[in-house]
């Protein structure tokens, strides 16, 4: 299962969204865990955050003797804080330990680095502490209330235990009542989150859009100039970076075409050039009196004059101008056959293609035409089967020898024969295959030969369905 999408745009978008994500992620946790630590900063928990320090302070600086009975004497009645007329209202899920947590920071900061901070939940089995409780038109009698002290569980009170150690090691417990607990979080923000993300998205789209546009179009630019087409200059838009690529590549494309076109006028004068000469040499070679060495001059003039058709052939097609078609590959093959068949050539054609396929159709037979001579020649009788998916596949089967296994790439080498492992009665140039090569990978594909066991060589050309 592939987790990432394929293009560039869909990962900068993936990408850029698991960020934004993330982010709000963490700000809304950040966001909580300060609310819940937060919560004693109403004005009811500064006057006892305050009152804790004070009196702790003031028990600091009595001698031992004197600051037990004072202790004693706090223990002896609950001291009354008065809260106000708003009665405290606290959630089911109230966070005791995160209130705690808050007290400890508050007060931490109050008495300074000379006192020892600890504040827990209440424990029932502590009776030892001064306690501190609230006082309101709302609370419970004070007879009733100090009727459940002993009685009353920490998480239905919602109280804490503080714990101040004073310099001399001496530590003072108090009870208080947990700060009220603040507004719970609005569910409005997490639906703002989604319209926000929403947003951002639709913006990330139109930027990430705004990078990969141009090196598409630069893709299909190089991609068409692969085949042999001659695409417009690209315009140069986007990022600097992309712009200074779009540059080099119009560069680069426009240097070739000026490569090309040298070449191509090179090759018209020497076809020109040297057909002239050869033409003589063939008209006195004719006129000597020698028969057998007449015959031998003639030939080489022949020889020489097949080879400088072949190269010209060569370069010509590496350079062919042939626009392209919807080609019928399976009425192309069939034609194919009946050439063959006209030539008392047995080829045989299996399979099939599913759709015409856009190529050069000159170009195409001739690579085809290349490979079964190639089958008929050196192995008898020629199968091509057609496989057809994402790319087109056309394998082309004879039944000879085959060829050693480091010949199978050096037979692709212009001029280069192998005539040893193949029919020694044959002739030609040794560059069909080279003309085939070329031809396949003009049109964005391969060529490539392998060994058929227990005989014979099988040809395999691959051409893409979006050339």
């Amino acid at each position: 299962m592939r987790l990432l999408p394929s293009s560039l745009v869909g990962r900068l978008i993936t990408a850029m969204l698991a960020a934004v994500t993330l982010s709000a992620i963490i700000v809304v946790w950040l966001v909580q865990r300060e609310r819940r630590e937060m919560v004693f900063w109403g004005g009811d928990s500064t006057e006892l955050i305050e009152f804790l320090a004070h009196t702790s302070e003031s028990l600091a600086v009595l001698p031992a003797d004197e600051r037990d009975a004072q202790v004693a004497a706090l223990k002896n009645e609950p001291i009354a804080l008065s809260r106000g007329t708003r009665p405290v209202r606290r959630p089911p899920a109230y966070d005791d330990i995160a209130a705690a947590r808050s007290y400890a920071k508050r007060l931490k900061r109050e008495l300074g680095s000379d006192f020892t901070v600890e504040v827990r939940p209440a424990m029932p089995s502590q009776r030892d502490f001064i306690r501190i409780r609230n006082e309101g038109p709302w609370q419970e009698p004070p007879d009733r209330a100090r009727g459940r002290w002993a009685d009353r569980s920490p998480r239905s009170g919602h109280e804490l235990d503080v714990v101040v150690t004073l310099a001399d090691g001496d530590a003072i417990r108090y009870r208080v009542p947990a700060p009220r607990s603040g507004p719970p979080m609005p569910m409005r923000i997490f639906a703002e989150l989604v319209v926000l993300t929403l947003l951002l998205s639709l913006i990330l789209f139109w930027m990430a859009r705004g990078i990969t546009r141009p090196l598409s179009a630069l893709a299909r630019s190089a991609e068409a100039m692969s085949r042999g087409d001659a695409p417009e200059p690209l315009p140069e838009t986007g990022a600097a970076e992309i712009r200074h690529a779009t540059r080099a590549f119009n560069a680069m494309h426009d240097r070739l075409q000026r490569y090309l076109k040298s070449r191509n006028r090179m090759l018209a004068a020497m076809s020109h050039d040297l057909r002239t000469p050869l033409t003589r040499l063939r008209l006195r070679a004719e006129r000597l009196q020698d028969p057998a060495l007449r015959d031998k001059f003639v030939s080489d003039v022949d020889q020489m004059t097949a080879m400088l058709k072949a190269t010209l052939d060569l370069f010509r097609d590496m350079n062919n101008d042939e626009a392209y078609e919807a080609v019928d590959i399976m009425a192309l093959l069939a034609d194919l056959q009946e050439e063959f068949r006209d030539m008392d050539a047995d080829v045989s054609v299996r399979g099939s293609a599913h759709g015409a396929l856009d190529a050069k159709p000159n170009a195409l037979k001739r690579c085809l035409t290349n490979l079964l001579t190639n089958a008929v020649k050196y192995g008898e009788r020629a199968v091509v089967v057609v496989e057809d998916g994402d790319s087109l596949v056309i394998r082309v089967r004879d039944e000879g020898p085959g060829l050693p296994p480091d010949a199978l790439e050096k037979v692709f080498e212009p001029f280069f024969r192998l005539e040893s492992s193949r029919n020694p009665a044959t002739g030609g140039t040794g560059l069909g295959l080279a003309i085939a090569r070329d031809i396949a990978q003009a049109h964005g594909g391969t060529l490539v030969l392998c060994n058929q066991e227990p005989r014979g060589l099988e040809a395999v050309l691959t051409l893409p369905r979006n050339s």
